[in-house]
């Protein structure tokens, strides 16, 4: 057979046909077909139903960094067989001229982040143009933000919260609005960030440009919904879509987006999942955009498996050409493959810091400890032996114990899906529920009206509110949110609540009234109110009753009052109730003093990753399961 091969020696070559990748075989085509090399590297490219003995046809979809590997493992085979293999000039050129466009393109980021000399000119006149459209002028760096995302189209944002994303989008707009090129924004985000959408046009535009919103929540059923995009949108401005519902109305949204329209993402992280319906909706939503513009500012809580679909929503049909990463270099990337996902994502985004902008820094944490009575600490023991070998459903128990012992007495819905976001973490905790306690159990839990947290929670609260300070309060429970409204509320103490199953008229009501006085102390969670809502021009004071070791949750909850527009000596106050136990074996402990501390370590974590311009990787769950429980015995 081998002399056969080398007497018959065909020939290969590669062109291009009707923007097709195709390669013709003269001689015995067999010897290619037939071959290790086709069947080990080169058949998974390979149209087979469109190909013929002669020709080989490539997958429609293949992308230039195809073609040079394509390339590359018929020259090794050619080489070590003895045939001829030529590549067609056509297909030199067009690998040249992507590979020029890329770089140019990258250069181009790279240039306004470094804000070099020759972006100066454009940029000049692009803050000219800008700054006769808005009301409210955009700070230096955030004018340079909105600067970099027009230039680029589609691009992210990754700056952190609290450090006006929002504005820097809607310099955007201005300018694509005053070239005739764009005439609406189309918002998709979280429900609760329209308020903040709404409430930003007017401030930077006020009556120079009338908002004109479409908010799909004012339509209540489905057929209204799509009459309203189809009809009723024609002179919108500004249209609010939440992630949820965009799955049902994507024919509407997409005729849309064709007609001169800027798209943003806002939380884009809410659609991270790789296999997750949201983002696939969010990914055929944004083909048809020309600008689109990604925000979230925490990119990756994770690992950077959390970028694969925001790469994909803003670079759909060139995520290859541009970066080309799999799905295990995301999930678990070498030390070499960090580098190389940060040197080449790093000219697409931008991200700037609250100091940057110059926001006053937040005072010091201050810790408020509250210690376990003995009733508490024996159902901790308890608790720490029931739940030895599931950690996570210990940590629900034991927040659960610290608030209101009695939740322990109902089984955990849904295993635990409800607290996944608490948690961090997808999908079920397995054999979660141990609620079938003993006499022993079910008499100290009865023995417990108001746990020594809450109390001191409320200590805290009440000697805030008679120095004459609005509070928030950050809880996790929805029961822990309406106990303390009761209490506090017997105390003559205004409490609002803002939950989950808080209507969206009600949310708004119920934020105005805190802004106007006529409410005290907001109880909330950072799962409902965590986005996009500012509250810092009446309130210094958040108090953390219950919290999670989300990042995002903590971050984001920590900017509803310290964000852009502070003054410059205005103070911001943070405290953390923390709870602690008296371990039999192990002495003092606290579950809240170990998610703080996890918390802060994270933290530092993403602003060292800033602070080098480029993306943090963050712990895993089960790291942080570890640092939590680490030596604490249980048993």
């Amino acid at each position: 057979m081998m002399s056969n091969e080398h007497a018959v020696n065909p020939s290969l070559c590669l062109n291009l046909c009707d923007g097709i990748l195709t390669c013709k075989i003269s001689g015995e085509s067999m010897l290619i077909w037939n071959s290790s090399m086709y069947k080990i590297q080169l058949k998974r490219f390979v149209d087979s139903a469109n190909s013929s003995n002669q020709n080989i046809q490539f997958k429609v979809h293949l992308t230039y960094p195809y073609y040079k590997r394509i390339i590359e493992i018929i020259s090794r085979d050619a080489m070590n067989r003895g045939y001829v293999f030529e590549v067609a000039k056509e297909v030199k050129d067009h690998i040249k001229d992507r590979e020029l466009f890329i770089n140019e393109r990258s250069n181009v980021g790279i240039a306004i982040k470094q804000q070099l000399g020759i972006v100066f000119s454009q940029f000049n006149e692009y803050k000219a143009t800008v700054d006769s459209q808005m009301v409210r002028k955009l700070r230096e760096k955030q004018m340079w933000d909105s600067f970099f995302m027009w230039t680029m189209k589609r691009a992210a944002n990754f700056s952190v919260p609290g450090s006006g994303k929002t504005s820097s989008v809607l310099g955007v707009y201005s300018i694509l609005n005053f070239q005739n090129q764009v005439d609406r924004v189309i918002m998709i985000g979280p429900k609760n960030s329209f308020g903040s959408w709404i409430d930003e046009f007017k401030a930077c535009f006020e009556d120079t440009k009338s908002l004109n919103e479409l908010i799909i929540h004012d339509y209540k059923n489905l057929e209204d919904k799509k009459k309203a995009l189809l009809f009723d949108s024609n002179d919108k401005n500004l249209i609010l879509l939440n992630y949820e519902s965009i799955g049902s109305l994507i024919s509407e949204i997409t005729e849309l987006i064709k007609q001169r329209t800027l798209l943003v993402f806002d939380e884009v992280h809410k659609v991270k999942a790789m296999d997750g319906i949201r983002a696939q909706f969010a990914l055929e939503i944004a083909k048809e955009s020309q600008y689109t513009i990604a925000l979230t500012g925490t990119p990756i809580p994770n690992s950077y498996a959390d970028i694969y679909n925001l790469l994909h929503i803003l670079f759909h049909d060139e995520y290859n050409e541009f970066f080309g990463f799999s799905e295990r270099q995301l999930k678990s990337p070498t030390t070499d493959d960090v580098e190389i996902i940060n040197s080449k994502i790093q000219p697409f985004f931008c991200r700037t810091t609250k100091k940057q902008l110059q926001v006053p820094d937040a005072n010091e944490d201050i810790v408020v400890a509250s210690q376990a009575s003995d009733a508490e600490n024996k159902i901790f023991e308890i608790l720490l032996m029931k739940y030895a070998k599931n950690k996570l459903a210990l940590i629900i128990r034991l927040l659960q114990l610290e608030t209101n012992p009695k939740l322990l007495l109902n089984a955990i819905e849904n295993n635990g899906e409800d607290f996944s976001e608490i948690l961090d973490i997808s999908g079920e905790i397995e054999d979660i529920d141990y609620k079938d306690y003993s006499k022993e159990i079910l008499s100290l839990i009865a023995s417990i009206d108001k746990t020594e947290k809450f109390m001191t929670c409320l200590s805290l609260v009440e000697a805030l509110y008679k120095q004459g300070d609005p509070v928030i309060i950050w809880c996790i429970f929805v029961d822990s949110i309406f106990r303390l409204q009761t209490e506090l509320e017997s105390r003559n103490i205004r409490a609002g609540v803002i939950y989950g199953g808080t209507e969206s008229n009600n949310r708004q009501d119920i934020l105005n009234a805190f802004r106007n006085g006529e409410v005290d102390v907001l109880i909330t969670n950072p799962h409902t109110l965590a986005e996009s809502v500012s509250l810092h021009s009446v309130c210094h004071n958040a108090v953390y009753y219950e919290y999670s070791f989300n990042l995002v949750h903590l971050l984001q909850s920590k900017d509803r009052i310290h964000r852009l527009g502070l003054p410059k000596n205005q103070y911001t106050q943070y405290y953390f109730v923390q709870n602690h136990y008296n371990h039999k074996n192990d002495g003092e402990y606290s579950l809240d003093q170990r998610i703080y501390e996890r918390l802060l370590e994270k933290e530092d974590i993403m602003l060292d990753a800033i602070e080098n311009n480029v993306l943090e990787q963050l712990t895993s769950v089960d790291d942080d399961i570890e640092f939590i429980f680490k030596n604490l015995l249980f048993n």
